[in-house]
């Protein structure tokens, strides 16, 4: 299944892959169909948690447009944006499906030998093993709400 530009690709499910020798992880398959005609995703680290943000190019983009449509940003802001995407990588699979994240993110979530992705949406998370499951939560009224509420 793929999805247009107006249809946001929507991830679900969680993998949990070891990183090999160079530091690479797949990327299932199931999610590279979702990620439209490119195979890149962009790896923002997260603030305050120990997690990547990994978002397509096409959520980027519109994300992108949203934050045009703002109207002029101010020094504040655009400081901001430079914040956020100095410490961002563009990800990339190859033909097998393997992703090289960089070290400086790796070390940001803290990973030693395996990766969990976890779809969130219209994003992906990436997550050590370890931070994971730490980060659980034991119960959320709001999203109980949204997925097992009534019509």
């Amino acid at each position: 299944m793929t999805t247009t530009q107006n249809t946001p690709a929507l991830f679900v499910g969680s993998f949990t892959h070891s990183l090999d020798a160079k530091r690479r992880m797949i990327f299932p398959s199931s999610w590279r169909n979702l990620t439209g005609e490119s195979n890149q995703l962009f790896a923002f680290p997260h603030p305050e948690e120990k997690c990547l943000f990994l978002h397509t190019a096409a959520e980027m983009t519109r994300r992108l447009e949203a934050l045009r449509s703002g109207g002029s940003m101010d020094r504040n802001e655009q400081q901001a944006i430079r914040s956020i995407t100095a410490g961002a990588d563009m990800l990339m699979w190859d033909a097998q499906g393997r992703v090289r994240v960089g070290e400086n993110l790796l070390a940001h979530i803290e990973v030693k030998e395996q990766v969990v992705l976890v779809g969130a949406l219209t994003r992906i998370e990436l997550w050590s093993a370890e931070n994971f499951d730490l980060a659980l939560p034991m119960e959320s009224s709001a999203a109980e709400d949204v997925f097992f509420g009534g019509y």
